[in-house]
């Protein structure tokens, strides 16, 4: 699947490539495509000028791109060699690169079983701070990931994003990002998106009648609910007053008596 990023996609991706001064890497799954797509950008510090950098890409890597920008501000997907080394496939950064930029995508899953995903992320070098961003695909279920702590947020057509800011990486430790979800219908955010986006003025209409109905049954059912319950509340209210009427009139000529009479103060008999 090695194909340079759609323009659609594009737009969304410089939102989160460009004018960072820290590392940020965010994890996308089935955006564009049934696979997963990695953004990874950063800026090298004074300690690592003139270094070999690297980082590892996850084991089912397809393919990885280096985004550069051209002197006429052209943005050029360059595609580019993983290299193999104890165990990993890596991404070398050649010393005389600044700042870098990179789209890694994984290989598409299959059929519609549970997804799962696992990156056993480690740097050559220190970090002294990385932005992790990992997105919730719009059509799953049951979404869970690896960072716990990190914060949620939505954005207007309800794509969720986990975000979490880890500090002080040390070089050569691994970091294990993982993501597990549902995806019914196999389908990505996009697709799912477009199908929102397309949705026409009659489509919409459609559905009113079937929730005016919906509604119009409510009004009937719930004024007769209350009306039920009103009333065997009225009843025992009833019951127990006239309890307690008996329990206070003579049992000889019904006069009421209060509770201090030991005697009827009409006829004479005794309480």
């Amino acid at each position: 699947m090695s194909s340079y990023p759609r323009p659609l996609y594009l737009l969304f991706l410089l939102s989160c490539l460009f004018g960072m001064d820290n590392d940020r890497l965010s994890i996308i799954p089935e955006y564009d495509y049934n696979g997963v797509t990695i953004l990874f950008s950063g800026q090298r510090d004074s300690t690592n000028i003139g270094k070999l950098l690297s980082v590892t890409v996850p084991a089912n890597t397809d393919s990885v791109f280096r985004i550069i920008t051209s002197d006429n501000k052209n943005i050029i997907f360059k595609p580019i060699n993983l290299i193999s080394r104890n165990g990993h496939d890596w991404i070398d950064i050649p010393p005389q690169i600044g700042r870098y930029s990179f789209i890694i995508k994984t290989r598409s899953f299959v059929g519609l079983d549970r997804r799962n995903f696992n990156y056993n992320m480690i740097f050559s070098f220190f970090i002294r701070n990385l932005f992790l961003e990992i997105q919730q695909p719009l059509g799953s279920h049951n979404f869970v990931h690896s960072e716990s702590d990190a914060t949620v947020e939505s954005d207007q057509h309800g794509i969720r994003s986990y975000t979490i800011k880890l500090d002080q990486i040390p070089a050569n430790e691994p970091h294990s990002i993982w993501i597990e979800y549902d995806n019914p219908r196999g389908i990505t955010s996009l697709e799912l998106l477009s199908e929102m986006m397309s949705m026409s003025p009659k489509d919409e209409k459609e559905f009113e009648p079937v929730k005016n109905i919906i509604r119009y049954k409510l009004y009937i059912w719930e004024p007769l609910i209350a009306l039920v319950v009103v009333t065997i509340i009225i009843t025992i209210i009833m019951v127990l007053l006239k309890e307690k009427i008996k329990a206070k009139a003579c049992l000889n000529c019904a006069v009421l008596l209060k509770e201090t009479h030991k005697f009827c103060p009409s006829c004479g008999k005794k309480v």
